[in-house]
């Protein structure tokens, strides 16, 4: 039988606090057996001292037995005795007397053969030899000696109660655990899928461009054909190996973005020097296409983040913009607003746009809209929203998309300050 997390934890404390209650009780219990023995000890040699001083016999209890020996172990006088009869056996053997000789003091409990029955011995060494004084040891006696059961009984108390909390921490850590464990499982379940369709479509991207890479080389390599032919071979076979090379690439970083503790530096990032690069890497495209850029970004503003993830937010969606608003467009970089703790940015187009169905989906890996203006054959590796979306995401920021007022696409995202 299996035996679940709460009970597990409750199983595992239980112990732990049985043996720590277990501990504290035993050690009471000595403690206070020693504090009672020693009281009555403390009682028993007053009773000693004065026999030594008085001798009165009426000032006792009527129970006590006084014994007088002298230091050779001979009994002198014995109140529960005759030594008129004979002589009493020598003591000087018993353990109280010879704790006596040796320490100055001594206690035992033991049967008595002159009377034949239990008694609580206490001697104290004297100059002239031993004073010994000795009760029944009876139900009084041994009484006096047990712990109080108070304090037993309180321990007890608080031991259920203690159980009692410990099966509901148990029973509810128990839950958290089961309920986190079905998590990291469906999350474990979850990224297998995505990795094994991520699989399939790399499979599926790799699979055109080299496919295509095959088919012109070897049509190049197995007949004559006119030079403008040939050459537009060649610049289909470079094209496809551009896409290619821009495919692994994005792939690339895109597994590095999973990774982004691991793998990336932070460090301050200035917006508007980021965008002038990416400006700068697009100058023949912006400028064939004729597209108008404008960059409303007020100087000084940054983001605590990684260079390169950064970097890419804005390269693809420049590139994207670039490649599928078309030409005579307008390009603007907007800083929206700020706040204490993010900055709120927007990238947006004046181009055709993209159907309202598809906005939802085009962060998705591999996802060309119907309308989106893409295709394998525009190039571009299909990922580079996806990218986009996992670089905010990784910033503490969120992102959208939405339609341009006027016309196009409107990309808004937030990065953490």
């Amino acid at each position: 039988m299996k035996i679940n997390y709460r009970h597990r934890l409750f199983f595992y404390f239980f112990a732990v606090i049985t043996v720590y209650t277990i501990m504290v009780i035993a050690y009471q219990q000595i403690r206070e057996r020693e504090y009672k023995k020693e009281k009555l000890m403390e009682n028993l040699n007053v009773y000693s001292q004065l026999i030594e001083r008085h001798g009165n016999r009426e000032l006792f209890p009527p129970l006590l037995r006084i014994t007088v020996i002298d230091k050779g172990g001979r009994v002198l006088y014995d109140n529960d005795a005759d030594t008129t009869k004979g002589v009493l056996p020598n003591h000087f053997d018993r353990p109280e007397i010879a704790q006596a000789a040796e320490t100055g003091k001594g206690w035992s409990i033991r049967h008595s053969e002159t009377l034949g029955k239990s008694l609580l011995y206490y001697a104290r060494a004297t100059p002239d030899g031993y004073i010994r004084v000795a009760l029944p040891y009876g139900y009084e006696a041994k009484e006096m000696l047990q712990p109080d059961k108070t304090f037993l009984a309180y321990v007890l108390v608080l031991f259920v109660i203690s159980l009692i909390l410990l099966w509901l921490v148990a029973r509810r850590f128990g839950y958290d655990m089961e309920r986190l464990k079905a998590r990291i499982i469906a999350q474990q379940t979850a990224k297998a899928a995505l990795k094994s369709e991520m699989t399939s479509a790399i499979s599926h991207e790799l699979r055109t461009p080299v496919s295509a890479i095959r088919g012109y080389t070897e049509t190049l390599l197995d007949a004559d054909m006119p030079e403008e032919k040939r050459k537009l071979f060649i610049e289909r076979t470079h094209a496809s190996a551009v896409r290619l090379s821009e495919l692994l690439r994005d792939i690339s970083l895109l597994t590095k973005i999973e990774e982004y503790d691991e793998a990336f530096n932070k460090e301050d990032i200035d917006i508007n020097g980021i965008v002038a690069k990416v400006l700068e890497e697009f100058d023949r495209q912006i400028t064939v296409n004729s597209i108008k850029v404008a960059v409303n970004i007020p100087e000084g503003v940054k983001v605590p983040g990684n260079y390169t993830l950064l970097y890419s937010i804005f390269r693809n969606l420049t590139e994207n913009a670039v490649k599928y608003a078309g030409k005579w467009i307008t390009l603007q970089y907007n800083l929206v607003r700020s706040d204490d703790k993010f900055y709120y940015f927007e990238v947006c187009d004046s181009g055709p746009g993209v159907k309202g169905k598809d906005l939802d989906r085009i962060f998705e890996r591999f996802y060309r809209g119907e309308n989106s203006g893409r295709s394998r054959e525009d190039g571009g590796s299909g990922l580079g929203l996806a990218i986009v979306r996992h670089a905010v995401l990784k910033h503490g920021g969120t992102i959208s998309a939405s339609d341009n007022p006027g016309g196009g696409l409107r990309i808004s995202f937030s990065l953490h300050k």
